[in-house]
């Protein structure tokens, strides 16, 4: 243990290795693996679950939207299960869950046109409405009462899908510059974490305030069925959270709240707890999605129950029911019957005029 002391203070922000975090694993720690594997476990299962269900009943065209969304969940878990494993392992995983949330949100933004049938459909729907630029959170009143609405066009719809689009892409370039820092020192991503946090938060703003635009234009004529609203907050939990709960354990390590016994300092513990709670909301989370997609929606249930009108089905619903010659006697003369008998048709239609 004096080795560790010498190597890990408590003053000190670095993470133990693996062997050193082992070393110091003791029965809490073990129950908390075993609860963190059962954890990982019950996403795996509601995911399949869900996932399955998704593919046998869905609509074709939103499959695959649907399907990445609801895998935001137990991707999440999994980080998140590695990092309670390998400390150091803690900032590619809260890379890793920025990242899929912001995927997973532009996936949500597609799903929603395609429950309108594509972009097109979409525009030919809202017409003539309006979209209304005052929504939260960027935009809401009485900050932004002189924006006027702005007429549905496709360039709106694109506009729209920049916004959100530009999530993935900018937080996956600020982690990007976070990873390198801290491969090559980490003190220097300590020192330089802050300093990007106002674009982090600035590209979050941009993209739920073009996600809220959507859903505030589109609720209006695809109805309550679809559960927009509740999707996309079962969604921004996942950053929420994440987000809430690293600032507060940040906190809780810079005020010496936390316990030291290196080598598990207060950074170790802080992240421990952040993790933990992940995890069990992470369950949650998935199993509230579960019930979300999990749902026959309007556009699917009609799909693929009509059938074509003909002749056969026309006698098979209307004439058929009673196998005698005054049905036949009806198709007769409506339809130009040569034969009947035994209620066997031999239809033969006059094609002239």
């Amino acid at each position: 243990m004096d080795f560790f002391n010498k190597n890990l203070t408590c003053a000190s922000l670095d993470i133990p290795s693996i062997p050193e975090y082992l070393s110091a694993t003791n029965v809490y720690g073990v129950t908390l693996v075993t609860l963190g594997t059962l954890a990982v476990v019950l996403v795996l299962v509601m995911f399949i679950d869900t996932l399955q269900y998704i593919i046998k009943n869905s609509s074709s065209r939103v499959k695959t939207y649907s399907a990445f969304v609801i895998g935001v969940y137990p991707v999440v878990a999994l980080v998140t299960y590695f990092a309670i494993l390998v400390p150091r392992a803690h900032l590619l995983s809260e890379a890793i869950t920025q990242g899929a949330f912001m995927a997973g949100m532009y996936q949500l933004f597609c799903l929603f046109v395609a429950y309108c049938g594509g972009e097109a459909e979409l525009i030919r729907k809202v017409k003539p409405g309006s979209l209304n630029l005052r929504v939260m959170p960027c935009c809401c009143w009485p900050c932004c009462f002189f924006l006027p609405p702005i007429e549905v066009t496709k360039n709106t719809i694109q506009r729209l899908r920049l916004l959100v689009l530009q999530l993935p892409v900018v937080q996956g370039l600020v982690y990007l510059v976070l990873l390198v820092m801290w491969a090559e020192r980490e003190s220097l991503y300590q020192v330089n974490y802050m300093y990007l946090q106002p674009v982090i938060i600035i590209s979050i703003l941009f993209g739920v305030w073009g996600m809220a635009m959507t859903i505030n234009l589109l609720k209006g004529f695809l109805g309550d069925e679809y559960l927009m609203p509740s999707k996309f907050i079962v969604l921004q939990l996942v950053l929420v959270l994440a987000k809430m709960q690293g600032a507060a354990t940040r906190g809780l390590v810079m005020i010496d709240i936390l316990p030291c016994r290196p080598p598990i300092t207060p950074t170790v513990y802080g992240n421990l707890i952040h993790n933990t709670l992940m995890l069990a909301e992470m369950v949650l989370l998935q199993f509230a999605a579960r019930k979300l997609y999990k749902r026959i929606l309007p556009d699917y249930a009609s799909e693929g129950v009509g059938t074509i009108s003909t002749i056969g089905g026309i006698m098979a619903s209307d004439l058929m029911k009673d196998n005698n010659n005054s049905n036949c006697e009806n198709l007769n003369v409506k339809l130009g019957v040569n034969k009947c008998k035994m209620g066997h048709f031999n239809v033969a239609l006059d094609m002239r005029e």
